[in-house]
């Protein structure tokens, strides 16, 4: 772990052996209800200080035999204990799913939904993902709190994409404070999904230009073998000069409509590696989504995977699914 200070590291270390009970306490599901073994209740910095405070009335009424002072003091105890009953019932019972896997490209910030199942009102609820492996980054958008004032349904957390991949979802740990923030209920939840990060698109071609010129050379070709018989009326610009230098007798024409035929289109990825074939895969992205957008078929040719032609949304994705995990 270079270039990470004593605290990562300490942190780092902490989330691994915390990881290891919770992936043995809540493993990951495609629908979490939150019950009493996966609540953690523990008193906040300002019930810390209310403990003091009731502790210092207490020493001062029994010192001075103050009855008021001893009754408000067992007032503010009482307040402290219900807390506890009123945090936990707060979080309990709250249901989370993730029914569709986020998606995103590299560098921009990809939003998931969670959706939020409740049998009662679950008030002052905060949200984020956990993602300890990633000390170096320093965006705000990392670690970016959803807070549910009001009962929903949904919660949409943040997720900053920074490779091309497909990963697992981090934790979501949710916190509340409810109702005098003097006890902090929280947990971590495991869900069974998956985001993807897509290469992003971009229109730079330079290292498949040798690429681009072979397979334009190559269409080109493709698109003159196809001939017909010269009549009367087609241009001469369509004649075929190498063949009638051959033949005279049967001279010959490209027919107009080859380039129609040359679409749909095929989007290349060379057999390539490291910058390069990061390059090639940006490049290929950008390729796709003008295809998509323009409403032309499509395939996608990979070193260890050809996808046939077609259009549409499915496609688009998973084409770009392909080319995340190439």
């Amino acid at each position: 772990m270079p270039n990470l200070t004593l605290k990562q590291r300490l942190y780092q270390r902490y989330w691994q052996l915390l990881s290891r009970y919770l992936n043995k306490r809540q493993p990951a599901a495609d629908k979490v209800r939150l019950v009493q073994k996966l609540i953690f209740i523990l008193p906040t910095r300002y019930g810390w200080w209310f403990v003091l405070l009731i502790t210092l009335l207490y020493l001062l009424g029994t010192n001075y035999q103050n009855n008021l002072i001893l009754l408000l003091c067992y007032l503010l105890l009482s307040v402290f204990l219900v807390n506890i009953v009123l945090a936990y019932q707060n979080i309990s019972g709250l249901t989370l799913q993730c029914k569709q896997a986020a998606e995103g490209f590299a560098g921009e910030v990809i939003t998931a939904v969670v959706n939020l199942s409740n049998d009662k009102k679950h008030l002052m609820l905060n949200m984020n993902f956990v993602q300890p492996d990633n000390t170096k980054n320093t965006d705000a958008r990392q670690n970016e709190t959803v807070l549910l004032s009001q009962p929903a349904t949904t919660a949409t957390l943040n997720l900053n994409g920074t490779k091309r991949g497909k990963y697992a979802l981090p934790r979501i740990k949710i916190t509340s404070q409810y109702p005098f923030g003097l006890w902090r209920a929280w947990s971590y939840v495991a869900l069974a999904q998956h985001y993807w990060v897509y290469p992003t698109p971009d229109a730079d071609k330079s290292v498949l230009n040798s690429l681009s010129n072979d397979a334009s050379q190559q269409a080109k070709t493709d698109a003159g073998e196809t001939l017909s018989p010269y009549r009367a009326g087609d241009s001469v610009r369509h004649m075929v000069w190498k063949r009638l230098a051959r033949d005279p007798a049967n001279p010959v024409v490209r027919q107009q409509h080859f380039s129609a035929q040359a679409e749909p289109s095929w989007v290349v990825v060379p057999q390539l590696s490291g910058d390069a074939l990061e390059r090639a895969l940006r490049y290929a992205c950008q390729q796709l989504l003008q295809l998509e957008q323009s409403g032309s078929s499509y395939g996608l040719k990979l070193p260890a995977l050809t996808l046939p032609q077609a259009k549409g949304p499915q496609h688009l994705q998973r084409c770009l699914q392909e080319l995340a995990l190439c």
